[in-house]
C-alpha cells in the first residue's frame, strides 16, 4: 500500500471558538461560524459552556460533517455542564451543529464550539512513512499518535529535512496527529485513514 500525505502549514493551537462563536444554548441548530479548522487536516471537536446564574442541563451536540478520510459522518458529544468536552471522532469539515436535551435553570449558559489542538493527518491506526521539513522550522513540531509521541521536530530545523522510517514505516495507534504552535510547513506522509466500516 502507498502513502498519502498530509501538509500542516499553519499553527494547530486550539481554537475554541473555530465553529461556533459564544451564543446562548438552546435546543436546535447552531450556525457554523467555519466549516473547518484553519489547516488542512481534521480536527477533534470542542465544546465549551459558560454557566450563567446556575449551570444548566447541557444535553447533547449532534456533529454532522465529514470525517477525515471525507466519509459522512455523524457524532454524538455529551455535553459537560459549566465545562468542556471533547469529540472521539475526528471531523475535516462540519456542516451542523445540533443541540438537545438542553434544560434552563435561570438564565441561559452560553456555549462555544471549536477544534481541539492537533492537525490530525489520520482518523484511524496506520504506518507513518517520512516527514519533510518544507521551510526553517520556527517552533517544535510534535507528530503523535493516540498515546505517544512518534517524534520532535526540533526548532530552526533545516528546510529540506526529510526524516525517513524504513521500508517497513512507524505504527501509530488511533490517530495521527501533528501540533505546533507556529506556522511551520510540514508534510507527513502516511497511510490513509481508514473507513469505520466496510460493505461486503
Amino acid at each position: 500500500m502507498g502513502y498519502s500525505f498530509t501538509n500542516t502549514a499553519a499553527s494547530t493551537a486550539a481554537v475554541n471558538n473555530r465553529f461556533v462563536t459564544s451564543v446562548n444554548m438552546a435546543n436546535g441548530t447552531y450556525t457554523v461560524a467555519n466549516a473547518s479548522p484553519t489547516w488542512s487536516g481534521g480536527c477533534m471537536v470542542t465544546a465549551t459552556i459558560t454557566g450563567i446564574g446556575g449551570n444548566d442541563t447541557p444535553g447533547t451536540l449532534t456533529i454532522v460533517g465529514t470525517g477525515v478520510n471525507g466519509q459522512p459522518l455523524t457524532a454524538v458529544l455529551t455535553l459537560v455542564a459549566g465545562g468542556a468536552a471533547t469529540s472521539s471522532n475526528a471531523c475535516r469539515t462540519i456542516t451542523s451543529l445540533t443541540q438537545a436535551g438542553w434544560a434552563i435553570v435561570s438564565t441561559n449558559d452560553t456555549i462555544v464550539v471549536g477544534c481541539a489542538a492537533g492537525n490530525v493527518a489520520c482518523g484511524s491506526a496506520g504506518t507513518l512513512g517520512g516527514v519533510l521539513v518544507n521551510n526553517t522550522v520556527g517552533a517544535a513540531v510534535t507528530i503523535a499518535d493516540a498515546t505517544r509521541t512518534i517524534i520532535t521536530i526540533p526548532a530552526s530545523q533545516a528546510a529540506g529535512t526529510f526524516y525517513e522510517f524504513g521500508a517497513a514505516g512507524v505504527d501509530f495507534g488511533g490517530r495521527l496527529v501533528v501540533s505546533t504552535t507556529s506556522t511551520n510547513d510540514i508534510t507527513v506522509f502516511h497511510t490513509s485513514t481508514s473507513p469505520a466500516s466496510y460493505s461486503l
